[in-house]
């Protein structure tokens, strides 16, 4: 036992050696590697991440502002304000009141990009209010609250002055807290050659609207963002009740107002703080990242290290108790055995049972037991014929396969195995000393004659097939193989005759079946070819509904476009009605004072200004009719006549998205444009326009699903010489990975039954790959959203129309 106990010791060792130190060093070393990488990427990310949204905050600040640069500038409504101010009373005229909200609302719907302005409030200096925002319900200000504000805009050196977070001055608002942007309009006298405040414009920007944006951005566990105004009070946090109110007292102001990556600890907690800020506003966006966060994917790593060790360890325990088993119990045994071999020569052994692991082991064993059979073998050697014992013992009787040895001076069987008298069904008795002809095994004796004429010419024979007789009369057809051995300066005939008698039936029934398959195979090609004639008329039928489909989709898309110029042209003709009204008032109140007499000169003075205010008012709310009127026009007629020519693509697709405005404009998505200028094309805007279309048809279907809120972009841009690109995404529910390769299929829609026809993607992946000649690709990924992307020529090629 002392030899197992060494080896098995050593075993051990050696395992724990090349298996569980590598694994644990290895895993320590992963650990502070892993630890190092996650925390710089962690840095990384959150960096990145702040910068982006940096440069988000000050792109809508740049908007905000420009906006109140541009209404600002605005000569007639500086005059207005002068005008208001020398009035004795704070109320003011109603064309001033019409024409100054009329002008803020154009610049207003000029920029679509400002999608978190609630309101505009414009002050005179002496308190004149002219008012546009979200509420018909204007309550009034407190003339201090606005005095305060207004010196406060006077005293400072910016241009634009950002408040911070503040209550909205418009009590009656929804929007409570709102970041207000302050411009001092300066009205300056040629006279005198100065420039005087006359008055202020205050731009209240929505704290709601940034809510929603940066509660979308995904931190990790326990992380959050938070952004602070130059007045230390929170401009966003998660937890919206916060919104306005100073920072938390136990968060360091200076380090936040100072970018960069700093450490606090907070209720027992280790946080990281990165912060970056806004130089222009004095604004801080700061990511607030607890350490537990990082260390979340080493504690997995650490578990996995543990318990691959652990299991390591269990292994090598069971693969020891199995060494005992299965290799040194074997050994001892044989070692036991042949000390008792040596010590008792006499004694009789029983074998031992061979192991089934088929190796090194188990053939030793058997070797053992080889060795015990020879040596009773031996010391049976009197009883027994020593020269049958040395060539059949351990070969010729052993084997499988049916083995004869015949003389051939006459051709009797001197011996035969086992198996070749369980072939044939006779005895040992009755073969040794007869023939093969003897026992009338041979059916053909031209065989016979075949056969020992090749081995009288080879001296050997390899898989020749013969005929024989069994004792019981069943004739069998065996591959037999032979040749001639010299044994004592006598030679002989080995034999070994392997039935194939069951192979040969096979290979008959197989031929039969063979000719059995090629008629059914025949029956069946008669079936699949009526099958495909059917078959082409089923696809004749389709197609023509398909055709009808596509013509439904068409006029599906025109009702939208009626629906588009209904909407648009409704606030230019409205406006023009409100003017006209006026304009009729007043020349009717003209008329009475004619009528009656009393004419005064400043009375018609007064007329004639607001009938030439109301004139060039009415002239541009008609001229936008007439603009969109146009516009709308060419559109129509783009997608009724597929007709060829030369467009501008940003002016077409511009077009084209003003006429789709009404589909979305009720809904929560928007729809964002990045068109490049200058892009000339030579093709069919008709079919264009209706890829757009079905695009935001298709997204507004199907990419929203379930949703609340939602972005569709389109965008353009020159590829190389040559080519365009056009980008539609959405950041929608995506496609299934399993759908995506036939979105462009026929008749293929995830919401059959529920007005979807399956051909608005079909229709697109035609009209771009038939008719204006490009390619279109889709990328989509689940939970991210979707993007098709085309690519055309700026010169369409030349191809006969056909319906798509």
């Amino acid at each position: 036992m002392s030899v197992k106990h060494n080896i098995s010791v050593k075993l051990i060792g050696y395992l724990v050696f090349v298996s569980v130190l590598p694994l644990l060093l290895f895993a320590l070393i992963s650990y502070s590697t892993t630890q190092k990488t996650i925390f710089d990427l962690a840095r990384s990310y959150s960096t990145q991440l702040l910068l982006n949204q940096r440069d988000y905050l000050e792109l809508e600040a740049e908007q905000v502002e420009s906006f109140a640069f541009n209404v600002a500038g605005v000569e007639e409504i500086s005059n207005i304000i002068i005008k208001a101010d020398q009035a004795i009373t704070l109320s003011h005229n109603s064309y001033d009141e019409l024409f100054t909200q009329s002008e803020i609302r154009q610049r207003l719907n000029s920029n679509s990009s400002l999608k978190g302005v609630v309101s505009i409030d414009l002050f005179t200096a002496k308190g004149h209010r002219f008012y546009v925002g979200d509420t018909l319900s204007v309550a009034p200000v407190n003339d201090m609250i606005r005095q305060t504000i207004f010196d406060t805009g006077i005293a400072s050196d910016k241009s634009i002055l950002w408040l911070g977070v503040e209550n909205n001055l418009n009590p009656a608002s929804p929007n409570r807290k709102v970041l207000t942007a302050l411009k001092i309009i300066r009205h300056f006298s040629s006279e005198s050659m100065t420039s005087t405040p006359a008055g202020m414009i205050l731009i209240n920007y929505s704290t709601d609207y940034l809510y929603q944006h940066f509660s979308r951005i995904d931190m990790g566990v326990g992380s959050y963002l938070m952004v602070v105004d130059s007045y230390d009070r929170l401009i966003y946090h998660p937890d919206k009740e916060k919104i306005g109110k100073p920072i938390p007292s136990e968060f360091n102001t200076a380090a936040i107002h100072k970018s960069g990556i700093h450490n606090l600890r907070l209720n027992d907690q280790e946080l990281m703080l990165n912060s970056t800020c806004l130089a222009k506003l004095d604004w801080c966006i700061v990511a607030v990242i607890p350490e537990k966060t990082f260390m979340l994917p080493m504690e997995r790593q650490s578990q996995t290290a543990a318990f691959l060790i652990l299991l390591c360890l269990a292994l090598i325990a069971f693969g020891a108790r199995h060494f005992n088993r299965t290799m040194l119990l074997p050994i001892k045994n044989i070692s036991d055995g042949f000390r008792k071999i040596e010590e008792q020569p006499s004694i009789q052994l029983q074998p031992l049972s061979i192991p089934k692991s088929e190796d090194e082991i188990s053939e030793l064993v058997d070797w053992y037991n080889a060795f015990l059979e020879s040596l009773e073998a031996r010391k049976h050697a009197d009883e027994e014929l020593r020269e049958n014992q040395e060539k059949f013992a351990s070969i010729f009787q052993k084997s499988p396969l049916p083995l004869s040895l015949a003389r051939v001076s006459n051709g009797r069987f001197i011996d035969v195995n086992d198996a070749w008298l369980n072939q044939f069904g006779f005895t040992r008795e009755e073969v040794i000393g007869r023939s093969a002809i003897g026992l009338g095994l041979w059916l053909d004796d031209a065989e016979k004659s075949q056969l020992l004429e090749h081995l009288n010419q080879k001296t050997t024979i390899n898989q020749f097939e013969v005929h024989y007789r069994c004792k019981d009369g069943r004739n069998i057809t065996c591959l037999l193989s032979g040749r001639v051995v010299e044994l004592r300066g006598e030679e002989f005939y080995i034999f070994s005759p392997t039935d194939i008698t069951r192979q040969r039936e096979i290979e008959n029934e197989i031929q039969q079946i063979n000719q059995e398959l090629e008629s059914r195979v025949q029956r069946r090609t008669l079936n699949l070819e009526q099958a495909n004639t059917e078959l082409a008329n089923a696809m004749e039928t389709l197609k023509l509904t398909k055709d009808e489909l596509v013509r439904s989709e068409k006029m599906a898309a025109l009702g939208s476009l009626v629906a588009g110029v209904a909407h648009e042209l409704n606030t230019p003709i409205g406006n023009s009605v409100t003017v006209a009204s006026t304009l009729q008032h007043k020349t009717q109140e003209l008329a009475r004072e004619i009528n009656s007499g009393n004419i005064r000169r400043s009375t018609l003075d007064a007329y004639l200004d607001s009938s030439a205010m109301g004139t060039e008012l009415l002239m541009r709310n008609l001229a936008s009719a007439r603009d969109l009127v146009i516009s709308f026009k060419q559109v129509a007629v783009d997608q009724a006549s597929n007709q060829r020519r030369r467009f501008d693509l940003k002016h077409t697709l511009a077009d084209v998205v003003v006429m789709l405005d009404p589909m979305y404009k009720n809904t929560p998505f928007i729809l964002e444009v990045a068109l490049q200028d200058e892009i000339q094309m030579d093709s069919y805007p008709g079919p264009l326009g209706q890829l757009i279309t079905n695009f935001v048809t298709n997204a507004l279907a199907h990419a929203f699903d379930g949703r609340n809120h939602g972005t569709m972009r389109l965008t353009t841009r020159l590829k190389q010489e040559g080519l365009v690109e056009i980008i539609f995404s959405d950041n929608g529910v995506g496609i299934p990975v399993e759908h995506q390769a036939r979105v462009f299929d026929p008749f293929f829609t995830t919401k059959l039954g529920q007005g979807g026809s399956g051909l608005g993607l079909n229709i697109v992946f035609n009209i771009v790959t038939n008719l204006l000649g490009g390619k279109i690709e889709l990328q989509s990924y689940a939970g991210v959203g979707t993007s098709l992307i085309i690519t055309l020529p700026l010169q369409a090629p030349e191809v006969v129309e056909k319906n798509l």
